[in-house]
């Protein structure tokens, strides 16, 4: 079957660049080396009760629409749950339960509001939180094109900016820290504050709804990457799992792809494999691509952990809870998916280097004091069984001094690049990954003769 495009990696990159292009009437392929679609953000059988388990909490927000762009065109949106308004429940170091409520008013004024009346923080700690105010603005304004303040330096980490920002240590425990470690996957102390001001521009800059929590109510594959397929299948594409691929180069354009013994001759192919992947997708004629993949080698990876927790009850009451100070940062509750009825909670832990090498039955005990000290009421629960997760390339680092991310098109003709790794502006978060993927797909289209699109 002769395809208009080849597209390798079935993950949110990937299967968003596919979707859109069978939307507009090409022919994809869909090559995916994994054995189940989804890639960083899938969901796997518990051995025990053979329901599917997320291999992350991941979170989206208000801001989030080419996400939701995403999920509308694939049929799938009814897989999300939004709040109404920006409501985030926080358990401080010492058991105190209080709740970060922002009101709709114009973006900051919304998040400023919120924390005024936030009854978990003093005087000192409201107004440092309208100092941020100015940054904010200056943040929103480098979303429109020719901008040329800045909101924060190349060189700056969050934790500097936000002690040169005047923020003060309670209000950067309760509020600044959560965020950032939720958004970038790695401490303050060494993530860059440009794309932390990025997030907080785009979900505080504009619309109120932009901050608002968005929660997935389905398994992650079952969320978007089977939908997604049923999608581009519909539409005359093909995906296939378990087929890891090359891409051949020669005189400086795709020859073909590869994937188990087969090999198609395509138009344009896309690649939407995570930056560690690269270095061995590509054959041939490879040295146009020696910068890009140079600098994919020296990308440092970020861990993310997660202890999924089952008892015999609700423990939180309600989606989510922050856990600031920890080592597990939030919990999640799932109502019961499984026979036995069990309510599933997962405690996250990003930027989680040092959770990574410890034993599977450490964290699961650190996790579950965590828990009990912020909300004693589980002690009188049942803990039926727990299970640990961890992705040691969950994302990229944004530290100060790594390599440039490449942009969508390569010096090959015909080749354009995918995933939250491609320079969006923005952390490895879904967001960045469909976003990319939607900019490779208008790429593609642009190249194709006779173009669907």
């Amino acid at each position: 079957m002769a395809y208009d495009t080849v597209v390798v990696g079935g993950g949110f990159a990937g299967l968003s660049a596919a979707a859109r292009l069978a939307s507009r009437g090409a022919r994809v392929l869909v090559l995916e080396a994994r054995s189940r679609l989804g890639g960083r953000a899938t969901a796997f059988p518990d051995r025990e009760t053979g329901e599917l388990v997320d291999n992350g909490q991941h979170v989206l927000v208000g801001a989030y629409g080419e996400t939701f762009a995403f999920l509308a065109e694939i049929n799938a949106l009814d897989g999300v749950r939004f709040q109404p308004a920006l409501s985030v429940p926080m358990i401080d170091r010492d058991g105190r339960l209080s709740r970060l409520t922002c009101p709709s008013f114009p973006a900051p004024f919304n998040l400023l509001a919120g924390v005024i009346e936030w009854d978990a923080i003093g005087w000192p700690d409201r107004m440092a939180a309208l100092r941020m105010a100015s940054p904010l603005r200056v943040a929103g304004r480098q979303l429109r094109p020719g901008a040329r303040k800045i909101a924060a330096s190349p060189g700056e980490t969050v934790e500097n900016w936000l002690i040169r920002n005047g923020q003060t240590p309670r209000l950067t425990e309760m509020l600044w820290n959560p965020l950032a470690l939720a958004a970038l996957n790695q401490s303050p102390a060494d993530a860059g504050a440009p794309a932390f001001a990025r997030v907080l521009a785009e979900m505080f800059a504009s619309d109120a709804k932009a901050s608002v929590i968005v929660l997935p109510v389905k398994p992650l594959d079952a969320l978007y990457a089977e939908p997604a397929r049923q999608y581009i299948e519909e539409h005359g594409g093909t995906v296939r799992t378990g087929a890891p691929a090359t891409i051949r180069v020669a005189n400086q354009q795709v020859a073909e792809v590869a994937a188990g013994g087969e090999r198609w001759k395509a138009r344009t192919a896309i690649a939407a494999v995570p930056w560690f992947a690269v270095a061995t997708l590509f054959e041939g004629d490879v040295a146009p691509l020696a910068t890009i993949v140079d600098h994919a080698k020296k990308m440092t990876s970020c861990p993310i952990v997660t202890v999924n927790l089952w008892f015999d009850r609700s423990i939180i009451g309600e989606p989510f809870v922050g856990l600031p100070g920890r080592a597990m940062q939030w919990a999640f509750e799932k109502p019961p998916r499984s026979i036995d009825g069990a309510f599933q909670l997962s405690l996250v832990a990003s930027g989680a280097l040092p959770l990574l090498e410890r034993p599977n039955e450490d964290l699961i005990a650190e996790a579950h004091r965590e828990l009990l000290e912020a909300r004693p009421n589980a002690r009188t629960a049942s803990l039926l069984r727990a299970t640990v997760v961890r992705e040691p390339r969950a994302t990229f680092s944004l530290a100060p001094g790594q390599p440039p991310r490449p942009g969508t098109e390569t010096p090959i003709g015909g080749l354009y690049l995918a995933g939250d790794w491609i320079d969006t502006g923005l952390p490895a978060t879904i967001e960045s990954a469909v976003r990319s993927g939607h900019r490779a797909a208008a790429a593609c289209a642009g190249s194709l003769p006779d173009s669907p699109i």
